[in-house]
């Protein structure tokens, strides 16, 4: 059972956080609204054009990491700890190797040795991905390549694997590899994220403002606990989309309101790769 519901009038907490923003799922229809959880189920009014788009989607960072790993798998220099998680050595040269847009280099120097990958949201996600993708197998101590996998090292990614990858960042990997604080039911708005970014990123936005205007916040974080899905917001979908080529970013001076300093915008991508099934009825901006 979904955790998302759909009400008017709003709660007053929520009006309060919203400010004078018009939240871009309230104009969905409601059973639409519905339809889009998850956002892949037959019924979805998301249309993924995975098939006029999976030789641009193959070209995003995600997948060019992806090769970094498979790649360096092969040639026995990524290796497991017992526990089976990622070396430290491992780690570090997967830092060097890999390319993540955005990502806080600078924080990472500063972490005391030895790595461990789940402080390291980028490796571990990407691990995780690589595991839900079957491109990868760990078995204790050890870790193989899959057939998935070396069809990718032999760049034969084709639209099954490009909509397999896709479809695991936003309905399987869990969020928790991107940011600890998240939790499984974030996924959910998969869906009403991918059709309120496509009415609201058309220009650039901070991520805070990106969240008043395309997170459904559960009722649990009413109290004080709305700010953190800011956190949710950059985590597990500004920063998978922006690696997969259908956001970009703009450097802003850093505000109290902006820590990061980041705008985020569609790509033309973004249109072209998610269509859906209707169109928006009213403007995104409240009526002043």
């Amino acid at each position: 059972m979904s955790r998302i519901k759909l009400s008017m009038p709003l709660p007053p907490e929520l009006t309060e956080w919203l400010g004078d923003v018009f939240p871009a799922w309230l104009q969905l229809p409601q059973e639409a609204f519905y339809k889009m959880i998850p956002f892949n189920a037959a019924e979805s009014p998301i249309q993924i054009q995975y098939s006029e788009h999976a030789a641009e989607i193959g070209r995003s960072h995600i997948f060019a990491n992806l090769n970094v790993l498979l790649t360096l798998i092969s040639e026995a220099r990524v290796c497991l700890d017992p526990d089976s998680t990622l070396t430290s050595d491992s780690l570090e040269l997967l830092l060097q190797a890999t390319h993540w847009p955005n990502y806080d280099y600078e924080l990472i120097k500063g972490i005391s040795r030895p790595l461990h990958e789940g402080i390291i949201g980028p490796l571990d996600f990407l691990k995780a991905l690589a595991l839900e993708c079957d491109l990868i197998q760990i078995e204790e101590d050890r870790i193989e390549i899959r057939d998935n996998g070396l069809r990718m090292l032999k760049n034969q990614t084709d639209v099954a694997l490009v909509r397999r990858v896709f479809e695991a960042i936003f309905s399987k990997v869990n969020p928790r590899n991107l940011t600890k604080l998240a939790h499984p039911w974030v996924q959910e708005q998969s869906g009403i994220m991918l059709w309120a970014l496509s009415i609201t990123a058309d220009k650039p936005r901070s991520a805070k403002e990106l969240t008043r205007y395309c997170f459904v916040p559960p009722k649990q974080f009413f109290d004080h606990r709305l700010s953190t899905l800011d956190i949710y917001m950059r985590a597990v979908f500004l920063a998978p989309l922006t690696w997969l080529g259908l956001l970009e970013t703009q450097t802003v001076e850093a505000t109290d309101a902006n820590v990061q300093g980041l705008l985020y915008k569609k790509t033309a991508l973004f249109d072209q790769f998610i269509q859906f099934d209707f169109e928006r009825l009213q403007p995104v901006e409240r009526a002043n």
